[in-house]
C-alpha cells in the first residue's frame, strides 16, 4: 500500500474513533493524580476510600482488574513501576491496546484530554517519547492491521 493510501486509511480510522470518544469518556472513572500528606488521613466518597500517612509502610502498586493505585513518595511516572506488561493500556483497565485505548489516545492528542495515569503506557514504539502521534499510529496499525506488537513496559 502506498504512503498516500496508508495516510488516508489512518485519517478515516481517526475520524471514526473521534466521533465515538465522547460516549466512551462519559462512562469511564478517572482518578486524578494527588498527594496525601500532612501526617496522614482518609479521603472517602460514597464509593471509594483511600488513606495514607507521611511515613507509609508499603510502597509500590496495588492493582485490580480495573484500577491501579500507586503508593509511596515516588510512585507514578518517576518510579517506572506504573506500566505493567506491555504498553498501550491508557485507561488502566488491564486490557492494553483496545479500541477504547485508541479513543483515549485521540482525545489526548487532538482534544487536549487528560494524560493517562501512567504516561509510560503511551510509548508503544519504545522511542522514549510517550503519547506522540507516532505512538498513536503504531497502536492503530497493531490493532486494526496486525502490525508490530507494542514494546514491553520500561
Amino acid at each position: 500500500m502506498n504512503r498516500l493510501a496508508r495516510f488516508v486509511f489512518y485519517l478515516i480510522i481517526l475520524f471514526m474513533l473521534m466521533l465515538q470518544s465522547e460516549s466512551f469518556a462519559q462512562n469511564s472513572v478517572k482518578v486524578g493524580r494527588s498527594v496525601i500528606a500532612g501526617g496522614g488521613g482518609k479521603s472517602t466518597t460514597s464509593i471509594y476510600r483511600s488513606s495514607g500517612t507521611i511515613g507509609q509502610a508499603s510502597t509500590g502498586r496495588a492493582t485490580t482488574t480495573i484500577y491501579k493505585l500507586g503508593s509511596g513518595f515516588w510512585s507514578g511516572p518517576f518510579s517506572g513501576s506504573c506500566c505493567i506488561g506491555t504498553t498501550g493500556d491508557l485507561n488502566a483497565d488491564g486490557r492494553p491496546n483496545t479500541a477504547l485505548d485508541v479513543t483515549i489516545f485521540i482525545d489526548i492528542i487532538f482534544r487536549g484530554g487528560s494524560d493517562p495515569i501512567c504516561p509510560f503506557e503511551g510509548d508503544l514504539d519504545g522511542d522514549g517519547i510517550a503519547l506522540s502521534f507516532d505512538d498513536l499510529l503504531f497502536m492503530i496499525d497493531f490493532i486494526f492491521r496486525g502490525g508490530d506488537s507494542p514494546v514491553a513496559c520500561p
